[in-house]
């Protein structure tokens, strides 16, 4: 693997397969043992590589972390022209079961499970191949835990035979819908309602049939309802040694970043307010200015975002860093937003100022002096934009501020300990220290 992406990793370790219940040989076990390894399914809904969105970064390191202490497999329907990519994902963990899943195929299931009465998620990402391929699997070498990443796969994680069952739900994405649905009209509210209510179910049963359910904050757990005893708050972290400060570029243009996947709807409708609400009064009062958009698959909406002047809409990039480097400030004006907002901590460790709104942080409970600066309306915006461009020494004290936060409250091996030593307990594997697990809001106190 070469490449940006081949820093972000790290070495590749030299993993090979081994005979079904063999032991490890160091240093994948602890040196003063040889017992056999606990086996440990992770199925996703997606295939988790390359490591560059939100729930593919968390379920990477989550493979990272777990592969420490078990022998994982990782099973995920794939898409077409994905299978470089599960090559690349072996070296970190013990097999890939990847299956492809062509878009006509997901949407013939996902129509077929709303027409059952269930989510179209759960039809979208659990293709019959990859059930088949699973249960050959697990009836050629058990599995110990089987791990769920995310509400869609959960009935099929619960389908393999296991000592436990572990669900990291990441997102309450019942409420992501039915925020969708409350401003949407028609046909299409009443299918996003109805898709808000098969996300419940399922959340649902992940919580009565888990052992352990992680969500990724408190905020994502009152969702759900903190009185559950096996609901956990596993934070996300961010790779502060890839997102790193660089030098900027002193006579570039003064510009702002927003860096995310341009077809997702909530960054979309985020780009347009601010170029629409925002954007016009910053160029009038900043000559030169630039508001750069970075990210893959821009929408017809966004790339004619690039006709008002000093936008520019780049698509798919190799590698976010220089842009966030060469950025005075990085913009989050997500109204709409769940969980953790991976580009609020990409910029922060990489000590970028970040103006975003309340909703777009509500997942990281930042503490005071964080180098994040919120704002909601366009006055709020334009006034937090322009102070930050035009007041350096300002800006230079929060971006010391933000590098500051996220290395101290974000790294991912203290984020991912909780789930490791959940899983490593309900194997009867020893921990080397108790696991933590967040405490979660009650319902009466979110």
């Amino acid at each position: 693997m070469a490449g940006p992406l081949a820093a972000r990793n790290g070495d590749r370790p030299n993993r090979t397969p081994r005979p079904c219940g063999s032991t490890r040989p160091a240093p994948w076990v602890r040196k003063d043992s040889l017992k056999a390894v606990r086996r440990l399914l992770f199925i996703a809904h997606r295939l988790p590589y390359p490591p560059d969105k939100g729930d593919r970064v968390r379920a990477f390191q989550e493979i990272k972390a777990l592969g420490r202490d078990f022998e994982v497999v990782v099973a995920a329907p794939m898409e077409r022209g994905q299978a470089s990519a599960a090559a690349d994902l072996a070296p970190w963990c013990d097999k890939v079961i990847a299956v492809p899943a062509g878009r006509v195929g997901r949407r013939v299931r996902g129509m077929v499970a709303v027409l059952a009465g269930r989510s179209a998620t759960e039809g979208f990402v659990q293709p019959r191949a990859l059930r088949r391929a699973i249960a050959a699997e697990a009836a050629s070498c058990p599995f110990d835990l089987v791990l769920a990443y995310s509400s869609g796969v959960v009935p099929m994680a619960l389908s393999v035979p296991a000592a436990a069952h572990v669900a990291d739900l990441v997102d309450a994405d019942s409420a992501k819908w039915d925020a969708y649905a409350s401003t949407a009209e028609g046909l299409t509210r009443w299918l996003y309602h109805r898709e808000a209510r098969g996300l419940g179910a399922l959340e649902r049963r992940a919580l009565e049939a888990c052992q352990a359910v992680a969500v990724v904050s408190p905020a994502e757990a009152a969702v759900l309802g903190g009185d559950w005893p096996n609901l956990m708050v596993v934070r996300n972290g961010v790779d502060t040694r890839y997102f790193a400060p660089m030098l900027r570029t002193t006579k570039a243009a003064p510009s702002m970043v927003f860096t995310g996947t341009m077809n997702y709807r909530p960054n979309v409708e985020a780009v347009c307010w601010f170029a629409r609400e925002v954007w016009p009064t910053v160029r009038r009062q900043i000559v030169g200015a630039k508001f750069l958009i970075v990210g893959r698959h821009p929408t017809p909406a966004v790339r004619q975002l690039a006709q008002a002047p000093g936008v520019e809409v780049t698509g798919a990039v190799d590698d976010v860093r220089p842009y966030l480097a060469g950025a005075l400030v990085a913009l989050v004006p997500l109204h709409l937003a769940r969980g953790v907002q991976n580009k609020v901590l990409e910029a922060m460790a990489m000590g970028r100022v970040v103006i975003a709104t309340p909703q777009a942080t509500a997942g990281l409970d930042l503490p005071d002096k964080s180098g994040v600066v919120h704002a909601e309306g366009p006055e709020q915006w334009y006034d937090a934009v322009l102070s930050l461009m035009r007041h350096s020494q300002w800006r230079e004290l929060l971006e010391r501020s933000a590098r500051r936060t996220v290395l101290d409250y974000f790294q991912w091996d203290a984020s991912l300990r909780p789930l490791v030593e959940v899983c490593k307990r309900l194997c009867g594997q020893p921990s080397a220290q108790p696991a933590v697990a967040e405490p979660v809001p009650s319902p009466a106190a979110s």
